[in-house]
C-alpha cells in the first residue's frame, strides 16, 4: 500500500489493483484504504506435486486479472500469493517490480529475482540470496511515520502517560503476540514494573479484554491498547521497544531510532525472523532474546540492564537512526516510474 501512495504522490492518475486471499488480512486492509481487490486460491508451498498444481491453477489466475485490468506493470511484494504474480507477469510481458521486506528472502523472491526488471531490498543482506542479484537495490522497507510531527511529552500525554519517565513499549503487531503479553504480565505480577518507568502495551484484540481487567486492578503506569492505529505517536513516547522481529516494525524503530529488545517469532518461514533481528544486534542497535529463552525474570534483567546505563541507551539509538532510509517510498517510486518510461 505504501508503494501505491509514493506512485500516486508522482503520478496522481495512477490506478491499481490488489491481488490477494480470502485468508489473509487484505479484503479488511486495502477495502478500508480505498483500493481495488481481486481475490486468488494461492496457497503456501507443502509437497512439490501439489504445490505445483495449486501454483498453475493461481497463475491461470492471476493471468486473467492482468488481461482484465491491462496494467503497465506489476508490483510483488514476497510471500507465495505473489509468487503466480511472478510467473503471469512474465509469461505475458508485463515488467515485473519487487519488494523484498526481510534480510532473507523466500522462494518467491528468489523466483521473481530471475524475472524482475528490479528488485528493492529492504536489507542488504538479503542480496546474497537471490539466484540473480544484478537488479537490485538497497532501498530500504517502505514505511510511514511522522515521528517528526509532535514532541515526546505530547506524544505520552496523548497516552495519559507522565512526560518525564521511562516508557516502555511492548508490541506484539498488530495482532498481539500471545507469549509477549503473558512474560509481560507475569513479570508485573512478580516484580511490579521497573522503577519510574510507564508501559505502552498493545495486546491485539483477541487477550485486550482480560487483560484490561488485570491492568485496571493494578496501581501503575501501563496504558494498554488492543491495537493502536497512531504508531508514530507511540514510537515517539517510547525510550524502549519491546517486540517480534517483523521486517516493517523494524523499519519503522530504526526511522524514529528507538533501541529495542527483539523476540522474534521462532516459527516464521526459514527463521526470517531470526536472520532480521540479527542484522539490527550485529550493529548494536538491538538485544535479541530467542523466544524458547524468554522468561519474566530474563525481560527484566535486560530491561534493567539498558535503563541503567543511559550511555548505552544512547549508543543503542545512534545505531538504530544509523540503519534507517526513511526515503524508501520515494525511491521506490521513482525509480518505477523511471524504469517505465525508458
Amino acid at each position: 500500500i505504501n508503494i501505491a501512495y509514493g506512485l500516486e504522490k508522482f503520478d496522481p492518475q495512477a490506478k491499481f489493483l490488489f491481488v490477494g486471499t480470502h485468508k489473509g488480512m487484505e479484503e479488511e486492509i486495502i477495502s478500508k484504504k480505498g483500493y481495488r481487490l481481486s481475490f486468488i486460491e494461492a496457497k503456501p508451498w507443502e509437497n512439490i506435486k501439489s504445490s505445483l498444481k495449486h501454483l498453475k491453477y493461481s497463475v491461470k489466475q492471476v493471468r486473467e486479472i492482468i488481461q482484465k485490468f491491462q496494467p503497465d506493470c506489476a508490483i510483488g511484494t514476497g510471500g507465495y500469493v505473489s509468487a503466480p504474480l511472478a510467473l503471469a507477469s512474465f509469461r505475458m510481458g508485463i515488467p515485473l517490480f519487487w519488494q523484498e521486506q526481510n534480510a532473507y528472502p523466500g522462494l518467491a523472491t528468489r523466483l521473481a529475482s530471475i524475472f524482475a526488471k528490479r528488485i528493492f531490498l529492504g536489507f542488504e543482506e538479503c542480496r546474497q540470496h537471490l539466484w540473480r542479484k544484478g537488479k537490485t537495490i538497497h532501498s530500504g522497507n517502505p514505511v510511514i511515520i511522522h515521528h517528526a510531527e509532535i514532541s515526546r511529552d505530547s506524544a505520552r500525554r496523548k497516552f495519559s502517560l507522565a512526560t518525564d519517565k521511562f516508557t516502555i513499549f511492548l508490541t506484539g503487531g498488530s495482532q498481539g503476540a500471545a507469549v509477549l503479553n503473558d512474560t509481560l504480565l507475569r513479570m508485573i505480577q512478580q516484580n511490579n514494573i521497573p522503577r519510574n518507568s510507564q508501559i505502552i502495551w498493545q495486546c491485539g484484540h483477541c487477550e485486550f479484554e482480560a487483560l484490561e481487567k488485570i491492568v485496571a486492578s493494578m496501581n501503575i503506569n501501563i496504558s494498554l491498547h488492543s491495537f493502536i492505529e497512531d504508531m508514530s505517536s507511540a514510537y515517539k513516547a517510547s525510550d524502549l521497544v519491546i517486540c517480534r522481529a517483523g521486517a516493517l516494525t523494524l523499519t519503522e524503530i530504526s526511522v524514529v531510532g528507538i533501541p529495542a529488545i527483539i523476540i522474534p517469532y521462532p516459527h516464521s518461514a526459514n527463521e526470517h525472523q531470526k536472520k532480521n533481528a540479527l542484522v539490527f544486534v550485529r550493529n548494536n542497535a538491538a538485544i535479541m532474546i530467542d523466544q524458547s529463552d524468554l522468561a519474566p525474570t530474563l525481560l527484566r534483567a535486560t530491561i534493567n540492564e539498558i535503563m541503567e546505563d543511559p550511555d548505552r541507551l544512547h549508543k543503542m539509538s545512534a545505531a538504530m537512526k544509523s540503519m534507517a532510509m526513511p526515503n524508501a517510498i520515494d525511491k521506490i517510486a521513482k525509480k518505477i516510474i523511471y524504469e517505465l518510461k525508458n
